[in-house]
């Protein structure tokens, strides 16, 4: 018998009834390794039968359609989704997902525009990553008063981003329908994508920045000087931090923190792409490109990320298994189990041949499961490796945002492949995450290709369309999921999917 969700709103929990069934990427358009219906190897994949459109236990509930951009990142307040694009940010009213409302769509260049959301007193703030050299700091939400990417040049031989702004913007979108930009905050390399870690002992939040040299994104030698400590050059090895008093946001100030030594080169450098905070045990997860990093956020304006810190850095498990870019990461709402992706080749290529060897075909692109250790003990042993068991052929297809679903009892994460659409695992067994629901569409609103993929309330969030298919983007799809069991899963107030708030424990 097939059951749709169903919710029975008991305080801050719900109910959830399952029926048996029949959750920031290296930028696609500016990677070196993306390869587009190649592997990162750049040949085909070897695989089996590609598995096309189809889903299981995730039907589709409401959809917001947004084209002729790339679609990012997601967060939540009560019944508002904030769907970053790299041409701005739309805000939705998702109170009936079957007739979702666009608050607005405002426009802002700026890619990859992730954002995020958090209260400063009476006013709702929503911060944007920079991390595309723009032509000014602001922007109105018009076309007049737009932004635009600044212009590639060419020395030696390379190409480069001409230096302009880039880093934090920061907006008042208490008003959802009238958002107002307040202040653009430059960071260091700028802002591939943000972390916000409250601070409530002392009236601060902190933004741990994530940004890398990358391709065009570096800094010309020829402006290297005049930009500052603003550069972006090899090796970086450091993030920055944004502090925001919540009483003066205006009041912001920025600081750098060093890397340790021994992070992981890749690409020349050693730089963070992702932070994951699991505030209930005072822990971040570090995703920085060459290794993944567990640090003490104890002080949560000091993670410990430096030389002589107590952290712990996790690297490639064998000579045979060796990370190509590790991206994110997540947290078991306990606080026992973490998984970090490995986003081989960029979002740009084609990973998803069946399951991990030797079981499938698949190679690399996978999520891995670890046991959490305190930051400064030895690194955990690896436990499993995840890959959607759907082939997906030539398809770009790799690991990508997902969050962990908030149950006792059951491990769950929702997570987007690209255009292998949307998985849902259960991974209660560590050893052998299981696909249990998924969702990959093609239809008349246009095909899969997803950023992110967010658990929220008991629905799925999927952000997608890199406008890159023949068929036009998706937007912001909206899914039920049916499973196999009794559940009661926590509802939030609100939900930044990078930053794991003790108040969500289940």
């Amino acid at each position: 018998m097939r059951l749709p969700l169903r919710l029975f709103c008991a305080g801050a929990s719900v109910t959830l009834i399952l029926g048996l069934a029949a959750v920031a990427s290296a930028d696609p358009e500016d990677h070196p390794d993306s390869h587009g219906g190649l592997n990162h190897d750049g040949q085909p994949p070897e695989s089996p039968p590609f598995v096309g459109p189809q889903s299981k236990g995730m039907p589709l509930v409401g959809n917001s359609d947004k084209d002729g951009t790339v679609n990012s990142d997601l967060a939540f307040w009560g019944n508002q989704v904030f769907a970053g694009n790299y041409d701005g940010f739309r805000i939705l009213d998702v109170s009936d997902p079957k007739n979702t409302a666009v608050l607005s769509d405002f426009i802002c260049r700026g890619p990859q525009n992730d954002v995020s959301v958090y209260k400063a007193g009476s006013r709702l703030l929503l911060f944007q990553s920079i991390d595309s050299a723009q032509t000014k700091e602001s922007c109105d939400g018009t076309v007049a008063g737009n932004s635009a990417d600044n212009p590639i040049i060419s020395e030696g031989g390379s190409s480069y981003r001409a230096f302009g702004f880039e880093g934090i913007r920061m907006f008042d979108v208490t008003d959802p329908s009238n958002p107002v930009f307040l202040d653009g905050i430059p960071t260091a390399c700028g802002s591939h994508t943000h972390t916000l870690v409250p601070n409530p002992a002392v009236g601060k939040l902190h933004i741990y920045v994530s940004s890398y040299p990358l391709g065009s994104g570096r800094t010309a030698p020829s402006e290297v000087e005049a930009a500052g400590d603003l550069a972006c050059v090899a090796p970086h090895k450091k993030i920055s931090i944004v502090d925001v008093p919540l009483s003066d946001p205006s009041g912001w100030s920025v600081r750098q923190k060093a890397l340790s030594d021994d992070t992981t080169v890749n690409r020349g450098f050693q730089a963070c792409h992702d932070i994951q905070v699991f505030m209930p045990k005072n822990v971040a997860i570090g995703s920085c490109a060459g290794d993944a990093q567990i640090w003490d956020i104890t002080d949560p304006a000091n993670p410990t990320t430096g030389n002589g810190e107590a952290h712990t850095h996790i690297t490639s498990p064998s000579a045979s298994d060796q990370f190509e870019f590790i991206h994110s990461g997540v947290v078991t709402w306990d606080g026992k189990y973490f998984a970090i992706m490995d986003e081989t080749g960029g979002g740009g290529s084609s990973e998803c041949d069946g399951p991990p060897e030797p079981e499938g075909n698949s190679e690399h692109g996978f999520y891995y499961f670890y046991d959490m250790v305190e930051p400064g003990d030895p690194a955990p042993q690896l436990k499993s490796r995840y890959m959607i068991p759907r082939a997906q052929g030539t398809e770009v297809c790799v690991s990508h945002n997902a969050n962990v679903v908030p149950v006792n009892g059951r491990y769950l994460m929702s997570a987007a492949y690209y255009q292998g659409g949307n998985t849902i695992v259960d991974f209660t067994d560590v050893s052998k995450p299981t696909e249990v629901a998924y969702s990959d569409l093609v239809d008349t609103v246009g095909a899969a290709d997803s950023w992110s993929s967010y658990w929220y309330n008991n629905r799925v969030y999927v952000n997608g369309g890199l406008n890159r298919r023949v068929q036009t983007n998706r937007g912001l799809d909206i899914f039920n999921v049916i499973l196999d069991g009794r559940l009661k899963a926590k509802r939030f107030a609100y939900m930044n999917p990078q930053t794991q708030e003790g108040f969500q424990q289940p």
